[in-house]
């Protein structure tokens, strides 16, 4: 039993020596961080006269999006904007697409954009993140 207490004491030194010997890498924590919308549409008043439709993802199918009198439209995570029922929430680099006609129904506006987003962490690790409009002028 004598001889382990030496043995055990130098492992014990040298580990907490070497291991405080590297740089020091912040480590994140295994967070999930869920954003189910919804995302905020806003659009030019002059380019509201006909109608504005919105989907989310590319090749997907717009829908009829209703604006209010400022021009701003909620798109919630979910059918007919969303085609993926999957999909539980926004991540960075999600994308929508915008499709503006006028009054005759000719398509003005085509837009694909990425969701604006900020990192409100404050921190070296990503999240949570907050969503901006999409604004299309």
């Amino acid at each position: 039993m004598t001889r382990r207490f030496p043995l055990a004491a130098a492992a014990l030194l040298t580990t907490g020596l070497l291991g405080g010997c590297g740089p020091m890498v912040p480590v994140c924590p295994a967070i999930g961080f869920v954003n189910p919308g919804p995302v905020t549409i806003e659009v030019a008043p002059a380019l509201t006269v006909g109608e504005v439709a919105a989907c989310f993802g590319d090749g997907c199918a717009p829908a009829p999006l209703p604006l209010d009198r400022d021009g701003r439209g909620q798109m919630p995570l979910a059918p007919p904007f969303l085609a993926d029922t999957s999909v539980v929430s926004i991540e960075p680099g999600t994308t929508v697409r915008v499709v503006i006609t006028d009054a005759t129904g000719t398509v003005t506006r085509d837009v694909r954009a990425e969701i604006p987003y900020r990192s409100e962490g404050g921190g070296p690790c990503p999240g949570p993140v907050s969503f901006d409009a999409v604004v299309i002028s």
